[in-house]
C-alpha cells in the first residue's frame, strides 16, 4: 500500500455510516411505489439505454438550453460540481479502505487537489445562482417553498443553504489538514489553501476533529436525507431517463380498445378505460411523476399556459405525484385525480405540441399521459369537449370532421386542370398522394392540394389518389381521447391500403403523415411516408422540378409542430425556400424549429376552443408579424387555417398573406415556364 494515499477513519464513523445509508434506503421507498402501475410494454436495448444514461443522465444533455441560459450554467455548476465531489468522496473511501491505491490519486495528487477544490466553489457559485433566481429574479410560473412545502424536506432554498454549508464544511475540513500536514503541492488546492492562511497552525491544530466530524456527520445526514429532498431527483430523473426509450418518446400507445369493447366477456358497462388514477398508469408514466424536478420548464413553454389558458404540463405531472404519494406513503383518501387534482378544462387545453416533451431535461412524457386521461372522460364517462362531440359524430358517421359526404372527396379536383387518376383505376403506382380531410373539403386547403397536383404532374411522378375510398387518418379523434373511433378508422384504411401496391405514401398534412408514419404501425400498417415538403426537395434537387426565384416578398416560416418537433423535419422546407426567393428575404421567427410555437389546433384544439385566456393562433400570428416578414409560409393543413384566421382576426389581410410551401413553389413553376 502506498502510504501518501492511506489515512486512517475512526471505526465510529462507519457505524454511523451503516445507520445513514438504512434511512436512506427507507426513504427511498418513495421511487417504489411506481409498483402500483400497469406494466410498460415499450422495449428496451442496453447500449441505448446506457446512452441515455451517460448522456441524458450524468452529462445533462437536455439541461443545456439557450432558451434558459442562466438555468443552464446554473445546473451545470450544482451538477457537475456535485459529480465531482461525489468522485472525490467515492476515492476518500477506497483509500481509506485500502482499496485500489496504486491506481487512484492522492489527496495531494495536483490535479486532483485542483479539481476537487474547483468542484466545491462550482457547487457553492450554483447554489448562489440558484438562490438568487429563486428570490430576485424568480420566473412567475417557477414554483418556491423556502423551507418546506409540496412534500419536501427542507423545500426548494433550505436545501440550496444545506449544499452550500456542506460544502464550506469540506473546505475548512481541507484548510486544517493543509495547514497541519503543509504538503509540498498544498497550493494546489487553491481554495483550501487560501483558507488555511487565515489563522494560525495552532488554532487548525485544535479545530481539526471537530471540523472532520462536523463535515462527516453533515455529510452522512444529507445522504440519509436526501430521498426527502428536492434532491431527490437526482436519483428519480437518472433513473427515468435510463427507462424511457427515446425512439418511441411521445407516441401514444395503443390500447387495442377494439379487442375490448368486441370481447364478449367484457364488462363494458363497469369497465374503466384510459387513466383516471393512479393506478391506470404504467409504471413508467409514473416513474414520470417522481422524477419530475419542477424546474417549470415544460409551462414555460406550454402555448397553452402562455395563452392563459388553465393548463401547467407541470401541474398534471405534479398532481399524478402528489396522489400517487397520498394513496402509498401516507395511506390517505384524497380527492379523484379528473375532476379533483386536474380539471377536465386542463386536459382539453393541450395542444400535444410536444413543447413540454422538447425542453424537459428529464425526458418527461407529459402528452401521452395527458391523452390517457382524455380517453378516460370520452371512453368511460362519455363527455368529450361539447365543441368536438360533433366533429367526432362526422367522423364516424362520413369519415371526416367537416361531414362532408364521402362521394365529395374529389370534388375539389373539379377547379383543377389536372385530374389526379385513383389508385382503383391504376392499382400500382410509385406514390401514393394522401389528400387528407382538410385537403378534400376545406377550400383554403383545397387551394394546397391544387398545388400539389400541379407539382407532381409538371415532375411527371408516377402517382395516384384514394380518393372516395380514402377516409380521416383518426388523428383528431385519437388526441381527444376517442380510441375506438381511431381505431376503426385506421384498420379501414390499412384495409384499404392493402388492396393496391404503392412504395411511398406523399401527406400535405403533417398529422396525417405522422399517424400513418408512427401509428398505424401498431396495427399492421407499416408504410414509407414522407410529407409533401420531403418530396418538393427531392424533386427540386434532383432536377425533376424546375423553379425559379419569383417574388421579392420577406417570408417568415412557422415550423409546424408535427412536422418539426415530433418528426423533426426542419430543413426541407428551408431549403425550398431558398431555391424560390432571395435567401436574404428569409426571416426566422425568435421561437423556431424545435422551438415553434404551436398555432393551436393540435390535439383535437381545430374542434373545440378553451375560452379562457388568449386565442394561442394570434400569439403565434403576432410573432411572425414581429419580423416584419410579408409572406407567413406553413407546410401544415392546420396551420394554415389557423394563420389564415389570425391574419383576418388581427386585421393584416392587407400586409401580410399566409401560403403553403406547396403554393409557393407552384407559383415558382408559373414564372419559370
Amino acid at each position: 500500500m502506498n502510504p501518501e494515499h492511506s489515512h486512517n477513519v475512526p471505526q465510529l464513523f462507519y457505524i454511523f455510516a451503516l445507520i445513514s445509508m438504512f434511512y436512506m434506503a427507507y426513504n427511498l421507498r418513495r421511487l417504489f411505489t411506481i409498483q402500483i402501475g400497469k406494466p410498460d410494454s415499450r422495449p428496451f436495448n442496453f447500449l441505448s439505454q446506457l446512452y441515455n444514461s451517460l448522456s441524458f443522465g450524468v452529462g445533462q444533455k437536455k439541461v443545456y438550453s439557450k432558451r434558459f441560459t442562466y438555468a443552464s450554467i446554473m445546473h451545470f455548476l450544482i451538477g457537475w460540481g456535485f459529480i465531482e465531489l461525489v468522485f472525490a468522496t467515492t476515492v476518500d473511501f477506497f483509500t481509506a479502505r485500502g482499496w485500489f491505491t496504486d491506481y487512484l490519486p492522492g489527496f495531494d495528487t495536483p490535479w486532483f487537489a485542483f479539481i476537487n477544490d474547483t468542484g466545491g466553489i462550482m457547487l457553492i457559485a450554483g447554489c448562489f445562482m440558484a438562490l438568487i433566481r429563486r428570490h430576485y429574479i424568480k420566473p412567475n410560473i417557477l414554483p418556491q417553498n423556502n423551507f418546506s412545502g409540496r412534500g419536501t424536506f427542507l423545500g426548494d432554498s433550505g436545501i440550496l443553504f444545506f449544499l452550500i454549508f456542506l460544502s464550506i464544511g469540506g473546505f475548512l475540513t481541507e484548510a486544517s489538514r493543509l495547514a497541519i500536514e503543509n504538503p509540498i503541492t498544498a497550493h494546489w488546492s487553491w481554495v483550501g489553501y487560501a483558507i488555511s492562511k487565515t489563522t494560525s497552525l495552532s488554532n487548525w491544530i485544535y479545530l481539526k476533529p471537530y471540523m472532520w466530524w462536523g463535515h462527516a456527520i453533515t455529510s452522512l445526514i444529507f445522504i440519509s436525507l436526501i430521498p426527502m429532498t428536492k434532491m431527490f431527483h437526482v436519483i428519480a430523473a437518472i433513473a427515468n431517463i435510463t427507462l424511457t426509450n427515446r425512439k418511441k418518446h411521445g407516441l401514444i400507445k395503443s390500447m387495442n380498445i377494439s379487442e375490448i369493447m368486441e370481447n364478449p366477456d367484457s364488462d363494458i358497462e363497469n369497465i374503466s378505460l384510459g387513466a383516471s388514477n393512479v393506478k391506470d398508469f404504467s409504471w413508467k408514466q409514473l416513474l414520470d411523476s417522481v422524477s419530475c424536478t419542477e424546474c417549470a420548464r415544460c409551462s414555460s413553454v406550454c402555448p397553452a399556459t402562455r395563452a392563459g389558458k388553465p393548463l401547467s404540463p407541470m401541474k398534471i405531472i405534479t398532481d399524478i405525484r402528489d396522489k400517487l404519494y397520498s394513496e402509498t406513503i401516507n395511506n390517505n383518501k384524497t380527492d379523484d385525480l379528473i375532476g379533483g387534482f386536474i380539471s377536465e378544462t386542463e386536459l382539453w387545453s393541450c395542444t400535444t405540441c410536444g413543447a413540454c416533451m422538447e425542453e424537459c431535461p428529464v425526458l418527461i412524457e407529459h402528452v401521452p399521459t395527458i391523452i390517457d386521461m382524455r380517453r378516460h372522460l370520452v371512453l368511460s364517462e362519455g363527455k368529450p369537449p361539447t365543441q368536438a362531440k360533433e366533429s367526432l359524430e362526422k367522423t364516424m358517421q362520413n369519415g371526416n370532421p367537416w361531414g362532408f359526404s364521402k362521394e365529395d372527396r374529389l370534388k375539389w379536383t373539379e377547379q383543377s386542370d389536372f385530374k389526379p387518376p385513383t389508385l382503383e383505376e391504376k392499382n400500382e403506382v410509385d406514390i401514393l398522394y394522401w389528400v387528407g380531410c382538410a385537403g378534400s373539403y376545406d377550400p383554403r386547403n383545397q387551394n394546397i392540394a391544387l398545388s400539389m397536383l400541379k407539382i407532381l404532374e409538371t415532375a411527371d411522378i408516377d402517382y395516384a389518389v384514394l380518393g372516395k375510398e380514402e377516409t380521416c387518418t383518426g388523428d383528431s379523434a385519437r388526441r381527444l381521447g376517442e380510441e375506438y373511433l381511431f381505431e376503426t378508422l385506421a384498420k379501414q384504411n390499412i384495409e384499404t391500403m392493402s388492396k393496391y401496391k404503392f412504395n411511398k405514401i406523399v401527406a400535405s398534412c403533417p398529422h396525417c403523415m405522422h399517424t400513418i408514419l408512427n401509428e398505424y404501425p401498431d396495427f399492421g400498417g407499416n408504410y414509407e411516408v414522407v410529407h409533401h415538403t420531403e418530396l418538393i426537395e427531392e424533386l427540386i434537387s434532383t432536377g425533376k422540378l424546375k423553379t425559379n426565384i419569383n417574388s421579392d416578398e420577406t417570408i417568415t416560416f412557422h415550423d409546424p409542430c408535427y412536422l418539426g418537433r415530433h418528426n423533426k423535419i426542419y430543413n426541407e422546407p428551408r431549403n425550398i425556400l431558398k431555391k424560390v426567393t432571395n435567401i436574404e428575404n428569409i426571416i426566422e421567427m425568435k421561437e423556431n424549429k424545435e422551438s415553434s410555437m404551436c398555432c393551436g389546433a393540435g390535439g383535437g384544439n381545430m374542434w373545440h376552443e378553451i375560452n379562457e385566456g388568449e386565442r394561442v393562433n394570434v400569439n403565434r400570428f403576432n410573432q411572425a408579424m414581429e419580423t416584419g416578414a410579408t409572406t407567413v409560409a406553413t407546410a401544415c393543413s392546420f396551420c394554415t387555417i389557423m394563420m389564415d384566421d389570425a391574419m383576418k382576426v388581427t386585421g393584416n389581410e392587407n400586409t401580410m398573406k399566409v401560403q403553403d410551401i406547396a403554393e409557393i413553389v407552384s407559383d415558382s413553376i408559373e414564372s419559370s415556364v
